[in-house]
Protein backbone atom coordinates (compact mmCIF):
# COMPACT_ATOMS: atom_id res chain seq x y z
CA UNK A 1 0.00 0.00 0.00
CA UNK A 2 2.85 2.39 0.87
CA UNK A 3 4.95 3.69 3.00
CA UNK A 4 4.24 6.42 5.70
CA UNK A 5 5.59 9.37 5.37
CA UNK A 6 7.25 9.61 8.62
CA UNK A 7 8.09 11.70 11.06
CA UNK A 8 10.98 14.01 9.67
CA UNK A 9 8.83 14.44 6.15
CA UNK A 10 6.25 15.42 8.48
CA UNK A 11 8.66 18.19 10.04
CA UNK A 12 9.65 18.69 7.35
CA UNK A 13 5.87 19.89 5.82
CA UNK A 14 5.24 22.09 9.31
CA UNK A 15 8.10 24.06 8.88
CA UNK A 16 6.44 25.71 5.75
CA UNK A 17 4.43 27.64 7.82
CA UNK A 18 7.20 30.07 9.09
CA UNK A 19 7.34 30.79 5.56
CA UNK A 20 3.24 31.24 5.54
CA UNK A 21 3.38 33.41 8.70
CA UNK A 22 5.60 35.48 6.84
CA UNK A 23 3.07 36.22 4.55
CA UNK A 24 0.18 37.46 7.29
CA UNK A 25 -1.31 40.15 6.22
CA UNK A 26 -4.79 41.91 8.33
CA UNK A 27 -6.69 43.15 5.04
CA UNK A 28 -7.17 41.98 1.58
CA UNK A 29 -9.19 42.74 -1.84
CA UNK A 30 -12.71 42.83 -1.33
CA UNK A 31 -14.04 39.05 -1.60
CA UNK A 32 -10.48 37.47 -2.36
CA UNK A 33 -9.53 34.15 -1.41
CA UNK A 34 -7.89 33.63 1.92
CA UNK A 35 -6.77 30.65 3.84
CA UNK A 36 -6.61 31.52 7.56
CA UNK A 37 -3.06 29.26 8.90
CA UNK A 38 -3.42 28.86 12.42
CA UNK A 39 -5.77 29.10 15.70
CA UNK A 40 -4.44 32.85 16.35
CA UNK A 41 -6.79 34.61 13.99
CA UNK A 42 -4.16 34.37 10.66
CA UNK A 43 -4.78 34.82 7.67
CA UNK A 44 -2.34 34.71 3.88
CA UNK A 45 -3.96 35.43 0.52
CA UNK A 46 -4.69 32.81 -1.88
CA UNK A 47 -1.86 33.74 -4.25
CA UNK A 48 0.67 33.70 -1.27
CA UNK A 49 -0.40 30.75 -0.07
CA UNK A 50 0.01 29.14 -3.82
CA UNK A 51 3.28 30.50 -4.19
CA UNK A 52 4.42 29.23 -0.87
CA UNK A 53 3.29 25.93 -1.98
CA UNK A 54 4.95 25.84 -5.43
CA UNK A 55 7.79 24.78 -4.50
CA UNK A 56 6.61 21.68 -2.63
CA UNK A 57 5.06 18.50 -3.19
CA UNK A 58 1.37 18.72 -4.11
CA UNK A 59 0.63 16.74 -1.26
CA UNK A 60 2.67 18.88 1.41
CA UNK A 61 -0.46 21.30 2.11
CA UNK A 62 -2.53 18.55 2.20
CA UNK A 63 -0.88 16.85 5.00
CA UNK A 64 -0.03 20.63 6.55
CA UNK A 65 -4.06 21.21 6.44
CA UNK A 66 -5.01 17.73 7.98
CA UNK A 67 -1.59 18.00 10.91
CA UNK A 68 -3.09 19.25 14.37
CA UNK A 69 -5.74 21.06 12.37
CA UNK A 70 -8.88 19.67 15.27
CA UNK A 71 -9.59 15.71 13.91
CA UNK A 72 -5.64 14.51 13.63
CA UNK A 73 -2.32 15.16 15.04
CA UNK A 74 0.61 15.50 13.24
CA UNK A 75 2.35 12.38 14.66
CA UNK A 76 -0.99 10.28 13.26
CA UNK A 77 -0.65 12.23 9.86
CA UNK A 78 3.29 10.99 10.02
CA UNK A 79 2.18 7.12 10.08
CA UNK A 80 0.14 7.90 7.11
CA UNK A 81 0.76 7.25 3.15
CA UNK A 82 0.60 9.88 0.43
CA UNK A 83 -2.26 8.03 -0.87
CA UNK A 84 -4.19 7.78 2.93
CA UNK A 85 -3.28 12.05 3.34
CA UNK A 86 -5.62 12.59 -0.16
CA UNK A 87 -8.53 10.57 0.76
CA UNK A 88 -8.80 12.21 4.31
CA UNK A 89 -8.10 15.69 3.30
CA UNK A 90 -10.58 14.95 -0.34
CA UNK A 91 -13.53 13.08 2.72
CA UNK A 92 -16.33 14.77 3.55
CA UNK A 93 -15.59 14.27 7.21
CA UNK A 94 -12.76 16.55 7.09
CA UNK A 95 -13.48 19.44 8.82
CA UNK A 96 -10.84 21.87 9.59
CA UNK A 97 -10.85 23.40 12.95
CA UNK A 98 -8.14 26.35 12.85
CA UNK A 99 -6.81 26.57 9.59
CA UNK A 100 -9.28 26.24 6.29
CA UNK A 101 -9.79 28.19 3.14
CA UNK A 102 -12.16 31.14 3.03
CA UNK A 103 -12.66 34.59 1.22
CA UNK A 104 -12.52 38.20 3.05
CA UNK A 105 -15.42 40.03 3.35
CA UNK A 106 -16.93 43.03 0.93
CA UNK A 107 -14.89 45.43 2.86
CA UNK A 108 -11.33 43.08 2.48
CA UNK A 109 -11.71 42.62 6.33
CA UNK A 110 -11.58 38.69 7.78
Amino acid sequence: MGNAIGSEAMSRILDVTDELRACVRDTFTPCEGIYRINDFGEYVSEEDWLNVWADHPAWWPHAWMLADNGQFTADQVSCLTVKEIEVLFNSAAFEPEFAYYTEADGDGMV
